[in-house]
C-alpha cells in the first residue's frame, strides 16, 4: 500500500496548469485530464470542448458549459485518460479555461 501512495504523491507532483484563452494544442503527449475550469462572458452561454487529439476533429472527452457570466468546473474521481495529446476548442463566447493535466513520463 506504501508503494501506492508514493507511486500517487509522485504523480501528483508532475501536474502541469494550463490557462487558455483561446482554441489550442494543451499537450502533444499521452497524460491524465485532473480538473477543468472554464469561464463565460456577459454575452451568452459560453462552451469548451476538451478532445483526445491534437485537432476539434478528434474525439470529444468532456464538455463544459456555462451561463450567461457563470463558470463550470469538472473535477472527476479519477484522473481521465487521454491517448493521444489534448485539444482544447472554445467557443466564440467563452472567455477562459484552466486545466490541470498530468503528462506521462518515459
Amino acid at each position: 500500500m506504501r508503494e501506492f501512495f508514493n507511486g500517487m504523491r509522485l504523480l501528483w507532483s508532475w501536474q502541469r496548469y494550463e490557462y487558455l484563452t483561446g482554441s489550442r494544442i494543451i499537450c502533444k503527449t499521452p497524460g491524465f485530464l485532473v480538473s477543468a475550469k472554464m469561464t463565460g462572458t456577459v454575452a451568452a452561454t459560453s462552451t469548451v470542448a476538451l478532445h483526445d487529439g491534437e485537432s476539434a476533429n478528434e474525439g470529444k472527452i468532456l464538455d463544459l458549459t456555462a451561463l450567461v457570466k457563470g463558470c463550470d468546473e469538472f473535477t472527476p474521481s479519477l484522473p481521465i485518460p487521454f491517448n493521444r495529446g489534448l485539444y482544447a476548442a472554445l467557443g466564440v463566447t467563452a472567455a477562459s479555461l484552466t486545466v490541470v493535466i498530468i503528462t506521462r513520463r518515459e
